[in-house]
């Protein structure tokens, strides 16, 4: 511990950012956060625009108020409020769809959903196996095991259904922003039966952005500071501990959480790191990306509050010209981010993270432009207006060099036991949010990266062990 060591820099307005700064405020620790942007929440902000309010991103929280966001809030007596996404969310490939209840858990519901989107009736009763299996949450044990199994060989014990693989495939996509060859069968089965447990999708009141907002009012209301417009260049290191940061002028502190990503915090303190760790914090692989279109209506278009649809893949003309959507509708759970009578609609599809790739961006805008008017026939007779965003627009506001979604992917290689450790090699040094100390559905990792780096702090400063969920 530091000599008087209770100053901390917390670098970003990220969920993970937000909440693991007012966690430390709650604590009696001298937090000041520092945020590049003029705006808080980075990839979860949100903005108005002629009386919406949207989101940067694509989004629905999996377990809203009794999941890790819901948590830190009454840890911090913050004023974050969920609303229920309830009412006919839809899972559908091609012109098979299948009603997602919330409490999607009951035989009846995992029958309705297989039937819905098209399984084989031979397969049915090896679909149902699987479901229920991924519903179900596994000792820390055989979740340590299957962290390191990829999610489509975990599908192929049990079925080859095209539709079901399809499905599971989508919802990777959706919850984890990866493919199912790719993504961790461990890490879909915390997040899927997660969900299915506290049947507590939700989205949050005012706006994604209203997450960070509320964490950050009650960091100010703590006694603690927050910077806008403030980059950190440098993170400053002496005898092998931090010292403070570099951002326009030297900030003293005595512990820095740098929710930057791990890969952008390495630079920032690259000659003081083994040249070992460079190499392996270096080779670790982001999610995929998104393109998004956000729609404001001066109608109620789409009467659905949250659709995943996918082409049939048997059917060459459709997967051409059409491409999978997430699309959930924020003024249906949440009528006051528009004016009267409007609605908002968000359609985002997953591609590279680079954003240097402009044609693909531009291709598949155009694509979930395509594909939402042939779902919803005259949406744009109804535009007041729209917005297209791609990987461009999310590596600017998150100023890393990938426009990725989440952040370190969660692989099968690198989930578990092999995500980074929030305590970086620099004494005093910890990463938080998506890219270490945490499981989950995204913004909820980042928040359950919170939970758990701020307890190992406070710890570590002020030499007692402190367990923030009480």
């Amino acid at each position: 511990m530091a000599e008087g060591g209770d100053r901390v820099v917390v670098i970003g307005s990220g969920i993970g950012g937000a909440g693991c700064a007012a966690l430390l405020a709650r604590a009696g620790l001298d937090v000041t956060l520092l945020e590049r942007n003029d705006f808080p929440g980075g990839k979860g902000a949100s903005f108005e625009k002629d009386g919406f309010v949207y989101d940067t991103g694509v989004h629905a929280i999996g377990n809203g108020e009794k999941g890790p966001l819901g948590e830190i809030n009454r840890l911090v007596s913050g004023d974050l409020q969920f609303n229920l996404i309830t009412g006919g969310n839809r899972i559908a490939i091609g012109g098979h769809v299948a009603q997602y209840p919330l409490e999607y858990a009951s035989d009846d519901s995992i029958a309705g959903i297989i039937e819905g989107i098209g399984a084989r009736l031979e397969n049915f009763d090896d679909c149902f196996a699987c479901f229920k299996e991924l519903i179900t949450m596994k000792p820390a044990s055989e979740l340590e095991m299957l962290d390191e199994m990829p999610l489509k060989d975990y599908i192929d014990q049990f079925t080859d259904d095209p539709n079901f693989h399809l499905m599971v495939n989508s919802t990777c996509g959706m919850l984890l922003v990866l493919t199912y060859y790719q993504g961790s069968a461990g890490e879909f089965i915390y997040c899927f039966s997660q969900m299915a447990e506290n049947a507590s999708l939700s989205y949050p009141r005012g706006g994604v952005g209203s997450i960070a907002s509320s964490y950050l009012e009650a960091l100010e209301r703590m006694g603690g500071r927050v910077e806008y417009g403030r980059s950190v260049e440098r993170i400053l290191v002496e005898g092998g501990r931090v010292v403070g940061v570099e951002a326009g002028g030297r900030i003293p502190a005595d512990v820095v959480v740098s929710n930057a990503g791990l890969q952008p915090t390495v630079k920032m303190v690259e000659d003081y790191l083994d040249s070992e760790y460079v190499k392996w914090a270096m080779s670790l692989k982001s999610s995929y990306g998104a393109a998004s279109v956000k729609y404001a209506l001066d109608s109620e278009v789409v009467e659905y509050p949250l659709t995943l649809w996918m082409p049939d893949l048997s059917d060459k003309e459709m997967t051409d010209k059409y491409v999978g959507v997430f699309y959930p509708v924020p003024s249906i759970p949440d009528p006051g981010l528009v004016p009267d009578g409007c609605q908002l609609v968000l359609a985002g599809a997953v591609l590279s993270p680079n954003p240097k790739k402009r044609d693909l961006n531009e291709m598949v805008l155009d694509r979930i432009e395509d594909t939402m008017r042939m779902l919803h026939p005259g949406i744009d007779d109804h535009l007041v207006w729209k917005i297209r965003t791609g990987t461009d627009y999310i590596a600017r506001i998150s100023g890393r060099e990938l426009g990725e979604v989440i952040g370190l992917c969660q692989d099968f290689r690198q989930v578990g036991k092999n995500r980074p450790d929030p305590g970086m090699p620099i004494e005093g040094l910890y990463l938080v949010g998506a890219d270490a100390g945490g499981r989950g559905i995204g913004t909820e990792m980042a928040g359950d990266s919170a939970l758990n780096v701020s307890g190992m702090v406070v710890d570590d400063v002020i030499g007692e062990e402190k367990d923030f969920t009480e």
